[in-house]
């Protein structure tokens, strides 16, 4: 039997190798309304694969085969790395008997841990933005400020909902940030922090324990580090829309750290560094708070809640490696994102990626000088890149991706410079 790709909702199953393998029939007795399970399959925390299979089919599923086939070079990989063995074969105990320290977060920081923030932003009270500040709360990385954004401080609620929902509010701050716009508000959460590492997020995730370790963990791969971003996985895939959205948005960039620069690490691509996606999300990124400060923070005029719709966090990536930074993209570093869970809200957020990066484009053709020409010269390959359905791009799409959606996307980028416009006018 082998893993297919995901073409209905699915229960998620974390299956961790260092415990003992579950037996197919057990997990398919405890999802028995799930039409697939996912499995997310981790070594020592750390993602090595996942896979998707017909619940259906998982009674006579030998669990130890299917890993094997799918998760085989990651899980070599990461033994030979951390633990400097290899294996032919996933014990039925699991890998219980290497030391889990020799691959932790931990170990990979050199001298004294940074001091941390965690900025979470949101414009409402919720059960969602509870869950992400408890997850942020429950973080095994010591003495990490949490400081909650609030974008629609008026009517959202959320001062009154933290006094009520923690028993020590004192250890939660509160940003109002009234006027609207996601790059506004974590700009709001970085002048509140003082901290040498701030990571951002929002507040329909929920973060693994070991979240923030890894991503400060990141700076240490190499020198010039000055963003780290994480991976992302669906926290749910109940509907047809998180589905759809997950084989389309791509939140989840491999299972292997890399390192971006504008150099020695550069993508070999006709539209690097202005590869949408490639670096990671914004609602998993970490920054060195005097490099992000010195660089003017984000874009006020990006990003949900602005005319432009997005673009806040390709905005700064980019403009971090034409600086002469880097960027490490952590996989070990978890977060669970709840995607949207109906069509219509993912058709927005497809209309909403096109007109993101349209606007971040047209901001640096107006800078003038060496970031007007380097979007000049990418332009002819950027709309065959668009365009084209061998580009990597659309090959991505899933097969359900409409020729309707196509076209919100297409509309969301030619909408995208008037929105920058519209939202510069409006100030």
């Amino acid at each position: 039997m082998t893993a297919r790709r995901l073409r209905a909702p699915a229960a998620i199953v974390d299956v961790e190798l260092a415990d003992e393998l579950p037996d197919g029939r057990s997990l398919s007795s405890r999802h028995p309304a799930a039409g697939s399970v996912r499995l997310l399959v981790r070594l020592h925390a750390h993602p090595v694969g996942t896979i998707d299979l017909p619940a259906a089919e998982l009674p006579g599923v030998d669990l130890d085969t299917v890993i094997r086939a799918e998760c085989d070079e990651e899980i070599r990989r990461h033994l030979a790395r951390y633990h400097s063995r290899a294996t032919d074969e996933i014990p039925a105990a699991g890998f219980h008997d290497e030391d889990p320290a020799l691959c932790s977060w931990r170990a990979a920081i050199k001298g004294a841990m940074p001091d941390t923030t965690i900025v979470i932003n949101s414009c409402a009270a919720s059960s969602g933005l509870v869950r992400a500040i408890t997850s942020a709360r429950d973080q095994d990385y010591p003495e990490a400020r949490v400081v909650v954004v609030d974008n629609r401080p008026v009517t959202s609620g959320i001062e009154q909902m933290l006094r009520d929902q923690f028993a020590q509010p004192d250890r939660i701050a509160y940003v109002a940030a009234p006027q609207p716009g996601l790059g506004r508000a974590r700009n709001a959460g970085l002048n509140a922090s003082s901290t040498a590492i701030v990571a951002f997020t929002d507040d329909d995730v929920v973060l693994d324990p070991t979240w923030l370790g890894w991503l400060v963990a990141g700076f240490y791969a190499a020198e010039r580090v000055a963003c780290v971003t994480g991976l992302i996985v669906p926290l749910e895939l109940e509907t047809e829309a998180q589905v759809f959205m997950e084989e389309f948005s791509g939140f989840a960039k491999g299972l292997q750290q890399r390192i971006w620069d504008r150099d020695e690490h550069r993508l070999q691509h006709p539209l690097y560094p202005y590869t949408v996606g490639l670096f990671g999300s914004g609602a998993s990124a970490a920054f060195r708070r005097d490099v992000l400060a010195g660089a003017g923070g984000f874009d006020p005029y990006l990003g949900i809640g602005t005319p432009a719709i997005g673009g806040e966090d390709i905005d700064i990536y980019t403009r971090m490696v034409l600086a002469g930074h880097r960027i490490v993209y952590q996989p070990a570093s978890v977060l669970r994102h709840l995607h949207r869970r109906d069509m219509s809200a993912a058709n927005r957020q497809v209309q909403g990626y096109g007109a993101g990066l349209t606007a971040m484009l047209t901001k640096h053709l107006l800078a003038g000088g060496p970031p007007r020409r380097a979007v000049l010269r990418r332009i002819p390959a950027g709309v065959r890149y668009a365009v084209s359905p061998r580009s990597p791009k659309n090959a991505r799409k899933p097969p359900e991706f409409t020729l309707r959606q196509s076209l919100l996307e297409w509309a969301g980028m030619a909408y995208g410079p008037i929105g920058y416009f519209r939202s510069r006018l409006a100030g």
